[in-house]
């Protein structure tokens, strides 16, 4: 009975080891690479081109009218300046998990402008640069940040009011005036864009940006002069007139970021 029990434990045995001889080798799967996210934290600086457009109500504010109203009272013209604007800006991100907070300063030269002309006269409203310094907060998805921001504007603000005028039956007579004016203009900006790292120290952009530069009042002095049936003759008018101004921009953004040593 022994020697029975004894040769079916062998039997067994090698029946086993068969079997496991015949099922595959077991195969493993290497778990994929980990990528890691792209870091917005640092400082950054680059460059931004694109077009503008404003809005600017010039009223002529004068008690009575002056002398480029063209009816006594207040009168409004509306001009509507467009162009190329160019420039640079510098700044600072701090990333906290997904969420990025930067600091940025930007300035950019501009070439908005529109001239209303007649036969007699030209009236030029020109924006001829911007500066901005903002807050911007964004959410990033690996190396994609869309983000808004917001806070100080400025920008110059330019006028040029020309007439000259002769007359066909009087050779040698004419008349001419010009005021000119030049004003510095605060305000507010808000915005948005969306940005791509695509290596790891270069990104590029799009943003947009509305600027209120609200309502302000200014003074200036008309020079006239010329000749008349009587001779040569000149003289001066004070004027008083007011800018409401609001501009839009859309540019291409492409920064250079310093690594942050994280």
């Amino acid at each position: 009975m022994k020697r029975i029990l004894a040769g079916a434990l062998v039997v067994a045995g090698f029946s086993g080891h068969a079997f496991a001889a015949d099922l595959p080798a077991r195969t493993y799967t290497k778990a994929p690479p980990i990528v890691a996210a792209y870091d917005w934290s640092g400082f950054y600086i680059g460059a931004n081109g694109g077009y503008g457009w404003g809005n600017n109500e010039n009223a002529d504010i004068q008690p009575g009218g002056g002398f480029w109203t063209a009816a006594p009272g207040r009168e409004v013209r509306t001009f509507t300046p467009e162009g190329a604007i160019y420039g640079g800006q510098i700044g600072y991100n701090w990333q906290f998990g997904n969420w990025v907070l930067g600091l940025e300063g930007q300035y950019d030269g501009a070439g908005l402008r529109e001239t209303d002309t007649t036969p007699s006269y030209s009236r030029t409203s020109k924006i001829d640069s911007i500066v901005t310094g903002t807050v911007r907060l964004g959410y990033a998805f690996n190396n994609w940040l869309p983000y808004i921001k917001g806070g100080y504007a400025g920008a110059s603000l330019k006028g040029a009011n020309g007439l000259y005028g002769t007359f066909a039956m009087f050779p040698g007579v004419y008349e001419a005036a010009v005021l000119d004016h030049s004003q510095w203009r605060n305000g507010f900006v808000i915005g948005g864009g969306l940005e791509y790292a695509f290596a790891r120290n270069w990104t590029i952009g799009v943003e947009y940006n509305y600027l209120d530069l609200g309502s302000q009042s200014w003074s200036g002095t008309t020079f006239e002069y010329g000749v008349d049936l009587l001779g040569p003759y000149s003289d001066s008018r004070f004027e008083h007139f007011s800018d409401k101004l609001t501009i839009s921009t859309v540019t291409a953004r492409l920064n250079y970021k310093f690594d942050s040593g994280r």
